[in-house]
């Protein structure tokens, strides 16, 4: 089910909103869902991110350890 959300902006954001829409080839309506889609999915992976350091932390790995775990990983597989 699909429900309208209404959101002010600045009118010089919904000028360029618009122009970028248009340019794609998309409605107002598919650049602003689309636009959401991709924050909520980057939200998502800032808190996976955020979830994996504290658990290297925890384990003691630091970003210089990631080349090699991963090159570790490859052999294995």
């Amino acid at each position: 089910m699909a429900r309208i959300l209404s959101v002010s902006v600045p009118d010089e954001l919904l000028d360029e909103a618009e122009e970028l829409a248009r340019a794609k080839g998309k409605t107002k309506s598919e650049f602003a869902r689309d636009a959401l889609v991709r924050e909520v999915r980057l939200e998502r992976f800032r808190t996976l991110q955020r979830y994996v350091r504290g658990q290297a932390e925890q384990r003691g790995i630091g970003p210089e350890d990631a080349e090699r775990i991963v090159d570790e990983i490859r052999a294995e597989g």
